[in-house]
């Protein structure tokens, strides 16, 4: 029988980078139409310890409808904070900092390592 390893938490109001596919979001999280990334790999929630795999995306506690828009169903590598807002975790991105995740999977840490030697993180 093979061990687990524990889930990493996202960092709570720290910048970070996360990978996954963008996706648009029909009233699970939030009313409306909005943005979301679902992630390569699941996490745990700051927010509430909670296995997470798919997050909202948003700007000041809000949902944002056109966020990461021009990368639906791309997997991307972008930088952002993590939030807890009213609707639960939430992701803010920086759009100067998104990079599209063109290999394959097994590759997508090498093009993560590679946009944060860029941004000189």
């Amino acid at each position: 029988m093979s061990a687990s390893s524990p889930l990493q938490t996202l960092p709570l109001q720290d910048n970070t980078w996360i990978t996954g596919t963008v996706q648009r979001g029909s009233g699970k999280y939030a009313p409306g139409h909005y943005t979301t990334i679902m992630l390569d790999r699941p996490s745990a929630s700051p927010c509430n310890d909670k296995l997470v795999s798919d997050i909202l995306l948003g700007e000041r506690g809000e949902p944002a409808p056109t966020l990461l828009l021009p990368y639906l169903n791309q997997r991307v590598a972008v930088r952002g904070r993590v939030s807890c807002a009213g609707s639960g975790i939430q992701f803010t991105p920086q759009p100067d900092a998104v990079f599209p995740v063109w290999q394959r999977r097994g590759k997508a840490r090498q093009v993560l390592d590679a946009a944060m030697r860029q941004s000189g993180r």
